[in-house]
């Protein structure tokens, strides 16, 4: 079993944005990422859960792929379903965020 976790300020991200604007959005997130968290009132706290999970995929596979590599879709259970390169993938993701912080952990059986 391969494990990867990461946690991130959502305040970063949303500077990051405010900065380099949709940009930043296109280089780490597909349309579909973007439109389900910009759906929400705040979409800086999903933005960046959505991020550590990419960052959390990443991390199981030792780094063998890049972060534009993964997607993140929730389903309309609410269920976050990881895909690799379009694929669907058997990694189990977890993403939980409070005012401050959003986390994810992936695991791969």
């Amino acid at each position: 079993m391969e494990v990867g976790i990461d946690i991130e300020e959502i305040e970063r991200i949303e500077r990051a944005h405010k900065r380099f604007g949709d940009r930043f959005l296109r280089k780490i997130f597909c349309k579909e990422e973007i439109d389900y968290c910009f759906s929400k009132k705040n979409p800086y706290p999903s933005l960046c859960g959505r991020f550590c999970a990419k960052e959390a995929v990443v991390k199981v596979y030792g780094g063998a792929i890049g972060i534009s590599d993964v997607k993140i879709i929730t389903k309309e259970s609410g269920k976050p379903v990881v895909f690799i390169h379009d694929a669907p993938s058997d990694i189990a993701i977890s993403i939980s965020h409070s005012r401050l912080y959003a986390t994810a952990i992936a695991v791969k059986p």
